[in-house]
């Protein structure tokens, strides 16, 4: 936001200066505007170049064990907050499923709930959250918000499957993996479970591994006491704008 705000300050001021060296407005406009991205382009390579180096300080924490530190490490980039758009709302994201990956549910919760839309693990665990908080409305908005802006995941749409069948709702479920399956036609897990749901079987959501597991709704054998693999960014990236 602040260089959102610093980026229009130098774009007006190049606007004024050629409007009053009697340049033509259109011009000055067009100068103006070329300032503007420029500006803002360089000033937030500046702050994706510092939070890159907080994210990859979060990544070694976390390969070593050290999750509290990795929060820490996180919680000191929020100044950056107000600088950038979305930056607030991703930092927010890896500290919520940090929370979750620890099983404090009660902290991740006010994380999850600022977590950047895009970043579909943080939402499919906060949908989980309201699932065990038996709140079927705000786990469904949840997930339709986490499938509209990554709707290639297919993963995320298993789970909201999953989790509507667990709560009782298998034909919303299966609505849900036959929409899946228009949106990744390709993908034999969500057609297999959509099958499995049909017939009356249950959904076979271990063979994502350890990625299913850190979402803490079934054990895996030979994990057990393990914590999953923590993925700093679902898509390692910090958005600009």
């Amino acid at each position: 936001m602040i260089h959102l705000l610093i980026s229009l300050a130098l774009a007006s001021a190049a606007f004024f200066l050629l409007f009053f060296l009697n340049i033509h407005w259109g011009i000055g406009l067009a100068v103006g505007l070329v300032v503007m991205m420029a500006a803002n382009y360089l000033l937030g390579k500046r702050i994706q170049k510092a939070v890159t180096v907080i994210m990859e300080q979060v990544s070694q924490d976390l390969k070593n064990g050290k999750m509290d530190r990795a929060i820490r490490t996180l919680e000191s980039g929020m100044k950056y907050n107000h600088y950038q758009f979305f930056i607030g709302s991703q930092l927010q994201a890896q500290i919520g499923v940090i929370h979750y990956l620890k099983k404090d549910f009660n902290s991740a919760l006010p994380f999850l709930q600022k977590a950047f839309s895009r970043h579909w693990i943080a939402q499919g665990m906060l949908a989980v959250l309201y699932m065990r908080r038996k709140d079927k409305e705000k786990m469904v908005k949840t997930f339709k918000r986490a499938v509209r802006y990554n709707s290639k995941e297919g993963l995320l749409w298993n789970l909201y499957a999953y989790c509507l069948n667990r709560m009782g709702d298998k034909a919303a479920a299966i609505q849900v993996l036959v929409n899946g399956t228009k949106k990744l036609p390709d993908d034999e897990r969500i057609r297999n479970n959509l099958i499995n749901l049909q017939n009356n079987k249950k959904m076979k959501m271990k063979q994502y591994g350890e990625l299913w597991l850190q979402f803490h709704l079934e054990k895996i054998p030979g994990t057990m006491g393990r914590r999953p693999p923590y993925p700093v960014s679902p898509r390692k990236r910090v958005t600009r704008r």
